[in-house]
């Protein structure tokens, strides 16, 4: 009986310097640790552009209680753990030392257990209720994304079972079956029937799923062979760190564009004779200044500038020039600036080869420079048109990326050289999504594949609008190489204007 008081005595004495250190440290700490002042009310430069940005508030004096109230039962709990763990230990050599057992462990664990099963199934379903809304289910906003969200649901509606049948007979067992004296615990090497059983009813249900998964798939990699009206198709061009789309001129055909023609004017590459001819004699004049750069490492004379331009920057002493200055001279004299020069050439000339090679060849000219790519129109927005099917043709100019549009549920990666699509049919406006999720809402087409350090500001604003709608945007749209004229109506005679001026053609370019 006194080591049982003397226990309780000490237990208690414990938690109550705890507390009372646990108090202290609330009062005395901010654990709010950042102040309102840092925060702004300018929507930041990442995050979720397609939901209205409200500025952080500072915290009422009720908060700031509760707070410090909430950090004083953490800093309470973890201590309580540590001194449990310390006196579990102290009775384990108690038990060795006089030869009985102070506290049955079998029994504690048993009940933390129990109680662990029953407050974390509780809280798996606080999860669940509280945060299931965040996972976007059943608001998609194309044809095949219902039946995704569908697929979803299923799949998550099957795991959960599983979760909370297998949780609970895992620690009810534990709780059932403790060890207890006397008692040995039976040992089953095999069960064929339990074999089968957990083998047999798995397999059924995965084989469901990916079926359906098979067929859902189906429906939207070949949505374009049972379509009956016409389909638009939009080229979506991928570079660190942006997009651009590119949609048909007038003559409704786009363009030929290859890797090899792209240029600082021709961002896309398109198979426009006169751009490409512009870009074989550029690359002409840039093997021309490489290898008078080879000529003057050769001599000595490009080391001895750079070296007057590092005793410049030492006179003023600029610092950061001057470590840039050492690195590119530690270029120089290593021969690593005379090998960049020399790959610089083989691969200009290797891509004027190459043009060459299309232009002198009949049937490629014909194919390439057909003159569809005249009227193209590059954007920096995509509009599309709400219940029509719609097909995205990737490209990517370095690295892979990857298109994804949530609330499409389509996503898609963009290799360069390897051209890719997905097709889908939107069934919500963006007007009618601006009703759903506030006025501040815009689709957006993001790259779902860690791109560089400007990955997470790689987007476009997509438009889902009425086929009236889209029309009209691409008439207001400028083709890539050729001026659009409009026609201006007639304006009053004036002292300044004759008559022969009262209509103009105006070049917009």
């Amino acid at each position: 009986m006194k080591s049982l008081l003397k226990l309780t005595f000490k237990w208690t004495l414990a938690a109550a310097i705890l507390f009372g250190a646990a108090y202290a440290v609330s009062h005395s700490i901010d654990v709010q640790g950042v102040s309102v002042d840092h925060y702004t009310a300018e929507k930041p430069l990442f995050g979720a552009d397609e939901f209205k940005y409200e500025a952080p508030k500072g915290d009422s004096a009720e908060d700031a209680l509760s707070s410090k109230i909430n950090w004083a039962i953490i800093v309470f709990s973890i201590m309580m753990v540590l001194v449990l763990a310390n006196a579990f230990d102290i009775s384990k050599y108690t038990a060795k030392i006089t030869g009985r057992e102070t506290v049955n462990q079998n029994n504690v664990n048993k009940w933390v257990m129990l109680i662990f099963m029953i407050v974390g199934l509780m809280a798996t379903v606080w999860e669940f209720k509280n945060h299931g809304k965040h996972i976007l289910l059943n608001n998609s906003a194309s044809e095949h994304g219902f039946a995704y969200d569908g697929m979803f649901t299923m799949t998550l509606i099957l795991t959960s079972i599983v979760f909370f049948a297998t949780q609970f007979l895992l620690f009810w067992f534990s709780f059932k079956y403790a060890n207890r004296p006397g008692e040995k615990a039976l040992y089953y090497s095999h069960n064929n029937r339990l074999e089968i059983f957990w083998t047999i009813i798995p397999a059924i249900v995965l084989t469901a799923l990916v079926l359906r998964g098979h067929q859902t798939w189906r429906t939207v990699v070949y949505a374009e062979d049972n379509y009956k009206g016409k389909i638009k198709s939009i080229e979506i061009f991928a570079y660190q760190f942006g997009w651009k789309a590119r949609y048909a001129g007038e003559d409704g055909i786009m363009g030929k564009a290859d890797y090899k023609f792209i240029s600082g004017k021709n961002e896309l590459g398109l198979a426009y004779e006169p751009e490409v001819d512009s870009l074989m004699v550029e690359l002409g004049k840039q093997i021309e200044l490489e290898k008078q750069l080879i000529k003057d490492l050769a001599s000595g004379v490009t080391l001895a500038a750079v070296q007057a331009t590092y005793t410049e920057a030492e006179n003023i002493r600029d610092y950061n020039a001057m470590e840039s200055i050492e690195k590119e001279i530690e270029a120089i004299k290593n021969g690593d600036r005379l090998d960049e020069a020399e790959a610089s050439i083989n691969r200009k000339t290797k891509q004027i080869e190459r043009i060459k090679e299309i232009k002198n060849n009949k049937t490629q000219f014909a194919a390439y420079f057909n003159g569809a790519a005249t009227d193209d129109i590059i954007t920096q927005e995509i509009h599309i048109a709400k219940d029509s099917l719609v097909t995205f043709n990737f490209r990517s100019k370095d690295i892979i990326h990857s298109a994804w549009l949530p609330h499409m549920r389509a996503q898609m990666n963009v290799v360069p050289g390897m051209p890719t699509k997905f097709t889908f049919k939107p069934t919500k406006s963006t007007l009618e999504a601006k009703q759903e999720f506030g006025q501040e809402f815009d689709y957006y087409l993001y790259c779902n594949k860690i791109c560089g350090v400007s990955h997470y500001n790689m987007k476009i604003k997509v438009v889902v609008e009425s086929q009236a709608e889209v029309d009209a945007w691409l008439k207001s749209q400028q083709p890539v190489f050729i001026k659009k004229t409009e026609v201006v109506p007639a304006v009053l005679k004036s002292d300044t204007l004759t008559n022969t001026d009262t209509t103009k053609r105006i070049a917009i370019n």
